[in-house]
């Protein structure tokens, strides 16, 4: 039984992570910064230092999924985009600096720190910043390696691509594959940009939550970043998928000028280095949704 601190728990990957750790029987603490009477949680604020001595350091592993998301949001609001996901990091890391226990971070990067190829993208392939989120993960993942280095902080970052399904609740709202779903149920109708052949790697959060559990746990994942596994579609056959659940249609629309800017292309994994860390993985496909 490990000791594990979810910073972000009440965010959907951080729920799903605490509920898969106290599934696997690690004794978890959760933090977020929303005011909740809860047994087991703290609210914190990480872009406050005083606020980090609330999180108990004392622990095996830090899963650090606490953060502003978004793609063009990042533009209007990045004096917020910089304080949560950098500088909370940075209070987080400085916290852990001072003191003698040094938990092992766990870290959750994105596809959109990648330059869009049609390969299966590989872990130092060529990287691309079209969105300030982007900036940050990539900054964040120095971030990381520099407090290793300096204070030999432990680390491991997950680059996930797009998680989909909900292992708490039959609400599928999360992500590309929630906002299709509503789409298809609400008004038989799923509209993508573009032609839809742009690529991504779909993942269950059965096993996004296993791969970062599981390969973050090994001594060997230190100071390694890793691409999270999973099926790899094109958005225009993941929509089809869903559509002929609901009975609806597809369409296709040209893109909004400013969503083509920032559009990185196909981003799709190649995930070689954490299979082989694991072993093999069956991954579970958008179907399963259905079962």
């Amino acid at each position: 039984m490990a000791k594990c601190a979810v910073i972000g728990a009440k965010g959907f990957i951080g729920k799903h992570l605490s509920f898969y750790l106290n599934q696997q029987g690690h004794q978890v603490e959760c933090y977020d910064i929303f005011d909740v009477q809860e047994k087991g949680y703290t609210s914190c604020d990480l872009t406050k230092k005083e606020e980090i001595r609330k999180i108990n350091l004392h622990v095996d592993y830090i899963f650090m999924f606490a953060g502003l998301t978004g793609t063009y949001a990042g533009f209007d609001r990045y004096e917020s985009y910089i304080l949560v996901n950098e500088i909370g990091l940075l209070n987080l890391l400085d916290a852990i600096r001072l003191t003698e226990h040094r938990p092992k971070i766990f870290f959750p990067s994105t596809r959109l720190v990648y330059k869009g190829q049609e390969k299966a993208l590989k872990e130092d392939d060529e990287k691309e910043t079209k969105t300030i989120y982007a900036v940050n993960k990539l900054a964040c993942e120095g971030i990381l390696q520099a407090y290793s280095i300096s204070f030999d902080i432990p680390y491991t970052i997950f680059r996930i691509c797009v998680p989909f399904g909900n292992m708490l609740a039959k609400d599928y709202s999360f992500g590309t594959i929630g906002f299709m779903i509503r789409q298809a149920r609400d008004n038989k109708m799923i509209t993508l940009y573009g032609d839809g052949k742009i690529k991504r790697t779909f993942t269950s959060m059965k096993d996004v939550c296993r791969q970062i559990v599981e390969a973050g746990m090994k001594g060997e994942s230190n100071g390694e970043t890793y691409n999270i596994g999973g099926q790899t579609h094109s958005l225009k056959e993941a929509a089809y998928e869903i559509a002929d659940k609901y009975g609806a249609k597809v369409t296709f629309i040209p893109y909004p000028e400013k969503d083509l800017r920032i559009e990185s292309g196909s981003t799709f994994f190649n995930s070689q280095k954490i299979e082989s860390l694991l072993g093999g993985i069956q991954y579970d496909d958008i179907d399963t949704l259905f079962d």
